[in-house]
């Protein structure tokens, strides 16, 4: 049975356990872009955006100290993703620092005592990329429970500072200002097997809802939902992934045998309850997509925060410009065959192929700039040889009829030459300002 036979309500099959418990837990991705500072001259008008340096992460205050042994053993499985989704080469260059930062407890709070079924508490790392974007990583685990994507959406809601997500946001972030970007990655696993169409002809419309993070109680379209299912990814049996603009969803129906295969490995790996190992494949590409618009929307403020005062600065900036696209040409054009879907998805779902357009059309432009700068300075110090040596051939002929004429008189061959040098580095200059006001095109202020 296909998707859209699933949605549009064949039913479920003999065998279907009807609301089967499922075990949904969420990576929640906020990331943040570099901030710049503009430093300004005497005049007060801005020269240069330079970018603050990366820092360490802020450590919020009581938090429990992650698990080391599950530290190590996710660093090790998220390393092995890295090289085969994206190479040796990544993995080496070191672009991305990632380190732990605590364990936070989410029972003292309006999600906590009223809500049993909410995540207790939330691990948390934090990735910082050498251009300064960087990228909070929480991850929270529920326990078994029926499919609620009214309840799951109401966990990730920012703008309900009740929720989950604005509770971690607020202790994260005490400032107050939002995130860049908020993208969940909610992982469904559902114990004890079953059929994948089963559960679409039931929850197809839940699943939608809770992709979009859709508080509405109204429907979608069936022919919406079935479009949205459509764009299933995942290469497995028995398996989702779905990626929007508000969440990605990673399901798997797990047999009986294979979970507890799978849970028996990842405890003596870890000895924590880690995110299940199939999903890091899809975390690594949402990350590299959150970092990647980080950057780009970085090199974007940079550009646009005021112009730059030297051309030292400008090459400077190009510099980094063409460092910071690298995570665009290079770190996501080796892309594994699950993951390439969902790069190109994304990009446009998060405007990262506009941000990129216009990031390249703003170095364009400071090239132009660069250029014309290096042409002016190129002119102005022909025109001064121009009148040098000008002047001095001038002198030396002047020089020579004054020796004849008044042989032994050197005052007055001194005076000859130097008053004719003068006067003829005088004339060439006033020449050559004539000249080049006569040619010059009506200047426009640069902007970037």
């Amino acid at each position: 049975m296909s998707v859209a036979e699933s949605v549009a309500g064949g039913g479920p099959r003999a065998g279907h356990r009807g609301a089967a418990p499922i075990v949904p837990s969420v990576v929640l991705l906020l990331s943040v872009a570099p901030a710049a500072q503009v430093r300004r001259d005497a005049g007060s008008r801005a020269r240069a955006a330079i970018p603050t340096a990366p820092a360490a992460a802020p450590v919020p205050a009581g938090l429990l100290p992650l698990d080391a042994q599950a530290v190590a053993a996710y660093r090790e499985h998220i390393e092995q993703r890295q090289r085969r989704l994206l190479g040796d080469a990544y993995v080496q260059a070191r672009r991305l620092r990632r380190e732990p930062v605590g364990r936070m407890a989410l029972d003292d709070g309006p999600a906590g005592p009223s809500d049993a079924l909410a995540p207790r508490y939330a691990d948390i790392w934090h990735l910082q990329h050498k251009s300064g974007a960087s990228l909070w990583e929480v991850w929270l685990r529920a326990p078994a429970q029926p499919l609620d994507a009214a309840r799951w959406t109401g966990w990730l809601d920012l703008s309900d500072e009740r929720s989950l997500a604005a509770r971690i946001w607020a202790r994260l972030a005490p400032a107050g200002a939002p995130p860049e970007m908020d993208l969940p990655l909610i992982v469904l696993r559902v114990p004890g097997g079953g059929h994948l169409d089963d559960l679409l002809a039931e929850h197809a419309q839940a699943l939608v809802k809770l992709l979009h993070r859709d508080p509405m109680a109204t429907p979608f379209k069936a022919s919406f939902v079935a479009e949205e299912l459509a764009g299933d990814f995942c290469r497995r049996e028995d398996g989702l992934s779905l990626l929007s603009r508000n969440a990605a969803i990673d399901l798997h129906l797990e047999p009986p045998g294979e979970a507890c295969a799978d849970a028996a490995a990842d405890a003596e790996a870890s000895g924590d309850a880690p995110m299940p190992r199939n999903t890091l494949p899809l975390l690594v590409t949402l990350e590299l997509l959150c970092l990647e618009r980080g950057v780009l929307r970085g090199l974007l403020d940079r550009s646009q925060a005021g112009r730059v005062g030297t051309i030292d600065e400008l090459v400077a900036l190009r510099r980094d410009m063409i460092d910071g696209l690298e995570e665009y040409y290079g770190t996501l054009a080796r892309t594994h065959g699950y993951t390439a879907e969902a790069t190109a998805r994304g990009e446009a779902l998060f405007g990262i192929d506009a941000l990129f357009d216009s990031v390249v059309d703003r170095m364009e432009a400071l090239t132009f700039e660069i250029t014309t700068r290096n042409q002016q300075t190129v002119n102005r110090i022909g025109f001064w040889l121009t009148i040098l040596f000008g002047a001095i051939e001038t002198g030396f002929v002047a020089s020579g009829i004054a020796t004849w004429y008044y042989a032994d008189d050197l005052p007055a061959v001194l005076s000859w030459t130097i008053g004719v040098t003068l006067l003829t580095a005088s004339a060439i200059a006033v020449l050559l300002v004539r000249v080049a006001k006569a040619d010059a095109p009506v200047s426009r202020p640069a902007t970037f």
